[in-house]
């Protein structure tokens, strides 16, 4: 009889906490698109007050001022809140592995409001650290308004991480399966909690709101065997580049800690820097792919290899100083771009059908993912639900397989294990 009560109570609390993941996902949906909404808005401004004032001498002088009130500003919330730096996903990760009291309140606002400026401004940083940072924010919001044990807490956490993900690609399941490969060891019946908040977040996001997915990908081709032995090169240059990507890193971390000035001014480095390409090439400020699709002139591959270098740089330079923002995006766009290096190099060689083209675009992003966060299957549902095909599920799956073996091999870390182990970098007085 005991033993039945016992059950009773915990089938009621495991429906609470299903209802409550779903509020936490229709929650971050809402809060989420108000932050694509501002970014966009914000960035349009950028654009047309850089268009209406060109040529004109003190264009420079506004442009710089508003740069150094936006870097200002966020240099004050990191000395208020130093962990509000960087993507997030390791403060997030650090309370998953032991759950404490944190000042979850003005952590979402000021993340919130620095990672708008951040990346309005046009900034190499992404939007998916921050989404799953605000996710997982709300959803200690809610369970600790409705007393939610520290136990179920964890479960409702990861329900407002896979919320994130979910919001930002309209993507539920890839939502879920990051949580279970990036967040935790192993799967458990609560996962149910977060699938219904991955769905219910997608759901609202995209019946309610007009916004395409951050990064769309139109249905996939068929791709040819006959091109089969152009994935070996994406493997390979996947693998060395999480090498490199993971080596220098570490080193920027380092760097970065030698440079004379306190650690909330850091990020004036790469605001500044991002003025100066403001004047200098507009296609270098934020995460921009239409230029390189239609290149045909000659020089195509330095052009494009040189970009590829100048954004790996200010990725770096933009995580080491510190600015809110994540690195799963950048990384997703820096695959998309080997992608495309890869394709009009081929292109040079032998004749290859430019539909082919958005092949290569999602097997960049399936290897960088897979080599960057060792996330293989989380990387192959991101590309199935942005495509919603099967066809090309055979190249993903070899493409993904090959680069973790790879990364196992060179003994290579996830990029979140790495930014674990430095998060008193982002987090020290």
């Amino acid at each position: 009889m005991k033993e039945k009560y016992i059950k009773k109570i915990n089938h009621r609390l495991n429906l609470k906490l299903i209802i409550f993941g779903a509020l936490v996902g229709g929650c971050t949906a809402l809060f989420i698109e108000l932050f694509e909404v501002l970014i966009n808005y914000l960035s349009k401004i950028r654009v047309e007050l850089i268009t209406v004032f060109s040529g004109k001498y003190y264009l420079p002088l506004i442009a710089f001022a508003v740069l150094a009130l936006f870097s200002i500003i966020i240099a004050w919330m990191l000395k208020d809140e130093p962990s509000v730096g960087g993507s997030g996903i390791a403060d997030v990760k650090s309370y998953i592995e032991k759950p404490k009291k944190i000042n979850h309140r003005k952590r979402f606002v000021y993340k919130y409001i620095a990672s708008v400026l951040a990346l309005a401004s046009g900034l190499t940083v992404g939007r998916v650290g921050p989404s799953v940072h605000f996710g997982t924010m709300i959803a200690i919001e809610i369970g600790e308004r409705y007393k939610i044990n520290r136990e179920n807490m964890v479960y409702l956490a990861l329900s407002g991480i896979a919320a994130g993900i979910a919001s930002i690609f309209h993507a539920p399941l890839a939502g879920i399966v990051f949580v279970l490969e990036v967040m935790t060891d192993d799967a458990s019946e609560n996962v149910l909690t977060v699938l219904l908040s991955s769905v219910a977040s997608a759901y609202f996001f995209s019946s309610l709101f007009s916004y395409e997915a951050s990064f769309p990908l139109r249905k996939l081709e068929y791709l040819p065997l006959t091109y089969y032995h152009l994935l070996l090169i994406l493997i390979i240059i996947s693998v060395v580049f999480a090498k490199i990507f993971s080596v220098l890193l570490v080193k920027t971390f380092t760097f970065m800690k030698r440079i004379p000035i306190k650690d909330e001014y850091l990020p004036m480095i790469p605001f500044f820097i991002t003025g100066i390409l403001y004047f200098v090439n507009e296609n270098y400020v934020g995460l921009k792919l239409g230029f390189l699709l239609n290149l045909r002139e000659s020089g195509v591959i330095s052009i494009i290899l040189i970009y590829f270098l100048v954004k790996l740089f200010l990725t770096l330079l933009t995580f080491g100083s510190k600015v809110p923002g994540g690195l799963f995006f950048p990384v997703i766009f820096l695959g998309a771009v080997a992608g495309i290096l890869v394709f009009k190099s081929a292109e040079l060689v032998f004749v290859i059908d430019s539909i082919y083209l958005t092949n290569f675009i999602a097997l960049g992003i399936v290897a960088f993912l897979t080599a960057v966060y060792k996330t293989p299957l989380m990387a192959t549902v991101l590309i199935i639900e942005l495509t919603g095909g099967f066809m090309h599920l055979v190249p993903v799956l070899i493409v993904a397989l090959f680069v973790q073996m790879g990364t196992n091999y060179l003994d290579i870390d996830p990029v979140d294990n790495l930014l674990l182990r430095y998060k008193d970098y982002f987090e020290k007085e």
